[in-house]
């Protein structure tokens, strides 16, 4: 299945508002893209990435410092600085306590992302990104079988930073999904109603075979809740 056929069936089978968004690490040899408009954090870039493709290092990156170091940029020492003084911030209003600072979750280091709409990838991206709402995660939960009252294993979540999904997921080779902190809500802009779905690249052509008998089972349990509906109105 290629990303642009994965493509196809998640906006099919679970209509979605936005288009699944693909990222990869770029090798030394990757040109970076001319002319990036800069951006305030890491996440803006999600949302561009819904419509074109493009190579960002560190340099567009940095304007937020948290987003920088969980996508595996090595920062400079006025950059670890700045980074030391937002969590001192966040630590002293009590946004996040003093012993989560060293278990933030970060990506391996590395020179620069390749972003691109998931149906324009070349090839399959490391982590697939899917703004999804509170019906598409049942779906979900349900197609990847972590809803099974005997599974012994929910879908994993995370709240904040946003971006630490995208590190879990790396690390654990397992979807996450992330409630969305503050800062993502700002800066992408997405709508309170979306959370964010991040899944490893390889999973993805399972996560649509199983999207594909999820549809076919939800489509007949609605005919008996459809009628049990009619027969109350």
């Amino acid at each position: 299945m290629t990303p642009a056929e994965q493509h196809h069936q998640l906006k099919t089978r679970l209509q979605l508002a936005y288009d699944p968004v693909g990222v990869s690490g770029a090798s030394d040899s990757d040109p970076i893209t001319a002319g990036l408009a800069p951006a305030p954090s890491a996440c803006r870039f999600w949302r561009r990435a819904e419509t074109t493709r493009f190579t960002a290092d560190a340099a567009s990156h940095i304007n937020c410092k948290v987003g920088a170091h969980v996508m595996g940029f090595s920062l400079g020492e006025q950059d670890m600085q700045a980074l030391g003084a937002l969590v001192q911030t966040m630590t002293g209003v009590a946004y996040i306590l003093p012993e989560e600072v060293p278990a933030l979750p970060r990506l391996p280091e590395h020179q620069a992302w390749h972003y691109t709409p998931l149906s324009a990838a070349l090839a399959t991206p490391e982590l697939v990104l899917i703004w999804i709402d509170g019906r598409q995660v049942m779906l979900i939960q349900e197609a990847m079988g972590s809803a099974h009252w005997k599974s012994g294993k929910g879908l994993r979540t995370t709240g904040r930073p946003a971006c630490g999904a995208l590190a879990l997921a790396y690390q654990h080779a397992e979807a996450v999904l992330s409630f969305g902190c503050a800062g993502m809500r700002t800066f992408t802009e997405i709508p309170d109603g979306f959370m964010l779905l991040v899944v490893p690249g390889e999973a993805v052509a399972g996560l649509c075979h199983g999207l594909e008998q999820t549809a076919k089972s939800n489509a007949a349990v609605q005919c008996v809740y459809d009628k049990q509906k009619t027969a109350f109105a």
